[in-house]
Order: C-alpha cells, then sequence, then structure tokens
C-alpha cells in the first residue's frame, strides 16, 4: 500500500523561501519527507533540500524513506547532525 496521501492542513513548502528552487531543481527537505510519510511537520525541521531526498520521497518506495528517516533519527540521538546530506 502506498503511504502518500493528500493533505488538507499546512505543508512544510507553504510558506518557505526555497518552495520556488526546489520545486525546479526536484529538491526535498527533512520537513517534507516526514509530512509525506506522517501528514505533519514540525517548524524547526531541517530544511536543507537536496536532490537525494526528493528522490527518496518521488522515486523510491515507501520502505526506503521510511528507513532513511530511521537512519537521521538515529544519528541525531547519537549526536549527529548532519545538514549535507547526499
Amino acid at each position: 500500500m502506498d503511504i502518500r496521501k493528500v493533505f488538507e492542513g499546512e505543508a512544510p513548502c507553504d510558506k518557505c523561501d526555497q518552495a520556488q528552487d526546489c520545486k525546479e531543481n526536484e529538491w526535498a527537505c527533512r520537513a517534507f519527507s516526514f509530512y509525506v510519510l506522517n501528514g505533519r511537520f514540525e517548524e524547526y525541521t531541517v530544511r536543507q533540500p537536496t536532490r537525494y531526498i526528493f528522490n527518496k520521497v518521488f522515486k523510491e518506495d515507501d520502505t526506503a524513506l521510511k528507513n532513511y528517516l530511521k537512519s537521521v533519527k538515529a544519528k541525531e540521538e547519537m549526536g549527529i547532525h548532519d545538514l549535507f546530506e547526499e
């Protein structure tokens, strides 16, 4: 089952200064990827958009996106905050 849905609430891109760049360059950020899976996001979530995250969201299956977010969470719990992902 594909868990990607259309959400009625505010998306992280709605008020983001980088939204147009992301659209033009096929970028996505951690806030958007979490939103896609969970239908919500936190304002403080990192918004460092990359093509890597875009591909996880739009070109791979949901398992790949879930695994990516789990690895990010594990790194953060270990005190590793890598803003410049692949």
